[in-house]
């Protein structure tokens, strides 16, 4: 049984800090591509600054499953130091590499990320690091980054020197061109490939790199993966018995490693299986009909030396033969030819009026569904023509569907003296309180940002969430926003609705929180999920808000 293979891309800066770094970032989406091409689930991780960046590369190393073959991409510039290789986050200052003393502080230790991903039991671990630029004093020490891990560690490092002869060397932006070329030679380990790129860099100014020990168990492309993967385009055999193809409709497996070709372009497997299906395809049009002299004549020019070319040959002399015959018999069957041509041509007018009456029928068909078109636009206007405007003392305005939500009259903008907060909260008209929209405006008592309030005050109250992430509203705000499934019932009892919770603040003042979000049965998500998201884009919310100055 094929073991998972999960490949760590690290890109720890963003695109605009550096060459390099855009350089990375390219370099990113060409190994996704390739690796997600031949069988690796792809994790990318960062930009980030170095606690982002760290926590980022534990909560993925948590994720790992046992048994699997991991490899790890290090994009982007990384620093050898005095006893490991350093990952520089976004926020390392531009000068650590002249500072090796800065390095554990502002850079992620390489070895630290192995060791933990080694606790994984993984069945194999391979690195790739691109590139390595070593510290004032220090050296790119890949076998003390792989430390006890077990790790075997590819990387390469800027050239010092010319070439023999005195010529520039061939100049390279990254490890990217000649790193996929080694992914792309199937059944070749992890060793092999250090071969391979030490060939192909041997005159560019970047000089390949590895530890003390590199595995013979892994392979980018395994033997066979090729042949193992379920396309038709492996159903072309390049061996085949004339015989066997007698009746076989070449042409699905043919344009099977059309597109395979176009997605392993890499692959010299789908490349003579599609040769082999072309010919083969040409062969049996050839010997279909001795009618069609141009597909004899056509195989025979394409393919001089091919497989078929005696049978074709002697297919053709058959045919010349026949048609000899066929000429002294002519007389004979011209009178049974007039009778034929003109059943045929009873049968083409039978036809052509078939596809009349078919064009007909489609035509009937369109106006029907341009009709139903028409009458959905209208059914839609008329229902935002039923939105209906809501306010708040606090300050906000928003309009609502009226016809699909009602405001609950004890909870129409009310205001909770004790804990300061105006709140509105709207039921469905068909589902009553198993849906329920809301509003709230309250003082915010820590002055934290919207995802601190957003952690600190929903969260504990969900379930399981599907989206966590910062969204700016607006130029001047920040805000927060968490869906999910699962919310709170009671301590540690969660039902199965589905919820949507965003929290707003200013920028210039955090005093006042809003919290705007939804609870709803998930099997109505479309209908309630999109009708929140139009309440939260018709809302206006107060150029000042109403607790201003309470943080200060």
């Amino acid at each position: 049984m094929t073991a998972q293979r999960i490949a760590l891309l690290i890109v720890p800066q963003p695109a605009a800090a550096s060459g390099r770094a855009a350089t990375a970032h390219a370099d990113e989406e060409a190994y996704r591509k390739r690796l997600r091409d031949i069988g690796f689930d792809v994790w990318t991780l960062g930009p980030a600054d170095r606690p982002q960046l760290e926590r980022g590369l534990r909560e993925a190393v948590a994720r790992l499953p046992e048994d699997v073959q991991i490899a790890v991409f290090a994009l982007g510039p990384s620093v050898g130091g005095t006893d490991d290789v350093h990952i520089l986050p976004k926020d390392a200052p531009s000068d650590a590499s002249q500072r090796p003393d800065m390095l554990d502080s502002e850079g992620l230790r390489l070895s630290d990320l192995l060791r933990r991903i080694s606790q994984r039991r993984a069945r194999d671990l391979v690195a790739v690091v691109d590139e390595c630029q070593p510290a004032a004093g220090g050296r790119c020490d890949f076998d003390a980054a792989a430390g006890a891990s077990g790790a075997s560690i590819i990387g390469s490092e800027r050239a010092g020197r010319r070439s023999p002869s005195g010529a520039p060397l061939a100049g390279r932006a990254s490890l990217r061109e000649p790193m996929l070329g080694a992914m792309a030679l199937e059944g070749e380990s992890f060793l092999q490939s250090f071969a391979f790129l030490r060939r192909v860099l041997s005159d560019s100014d970047l000089e390949p790199r590895a530890s003390g020990s590199l595995t013979t168990s892994f392979a980018f492309l395994p033997q066979g993966f090729f042949a193992g993967l379920p396309t038709a385009c492996n159903r072309i055999d390049p061996n085949a018995d004339p015989a066997s193809l007698r009746g076989v409709n070449l042409d699905p497996p043919i344009g099977a490693c059309e597109a395979a070709t176009a997605t392993y372009p890499y692959a010299r497997a789908f490349e003579d299986r599609r040769q082999a299906g072309r010919e083969q395809r040409a062969f049996q049009k050839a010997t279909a009909s001795c009618e069609d002299g141009t597909a004899i004549a056509s195989y025979s020019a394409a393919y001089p030396a091919g497989r078929f070319r005696s049978l074709v040959d002697n297919f053709s002399i058959d045919c010349n033969r026949k048609r000899d015959r066929q000429e002294a018999d002519e007389r004979r069957r011209r009178e049974e030819t007039d009778r034929q041509r003109e059943a045929e041509r009873q049968r083409q007018e039978v036809e052509r009026q078939r596809q009349e009456d078919e064009r007909r029928r489609r035509e009937e068909l369109d106006r029907q569904r341009e009709a139903a078109r028409l009458e959905q636009e209208r059914l839609e206007r008329e229902r935002q023509a039923l939105r209906t405007p809501a306010s708040s003392a606090s300050g906000w305005t928003l309009n609502f569907a009226s016809n699909l939500l009602e405001i609950r009259p004890m909870m129409n903008d009310q205001y909770d003296a004790q804990k300061q907060t105006y709140t509105t909260i709207w039921r469905s008209r068909q589902h009553g309180d198993q849906v329920m929209m809301y509003v709230q405006i309250s003082p915010n008592e820590r002055c934290g940002s919207a995802q601190q309030y957003i952690a600190e005050q929903i969260r504990p109250r969900r379930g399981q969430v599907s989206r966590s992430q910062e969204v700016n509203s607006a130029p001047g705000r920040a805000g927060f926003v968490l869906e999910g499934r699962g919310t709170a019932v009671a301590q540690g009892s969660f039902d199965d609705r589905s919820f949507y919770d965003f929290a707003t603040v200013r920028r210039d003042d955090r005093s006042t929180i809003t919290n705007i979000g939804a609870r709803f049965p998930a099997e109505y998500s479309d209908v309630y999920r999109a009708e929140l998201l139009r309440m939260m884009n018709s809302m206006q919310l107060p150029t000042r808000d109403i607790f201003t100055n309470r943080c200060g």
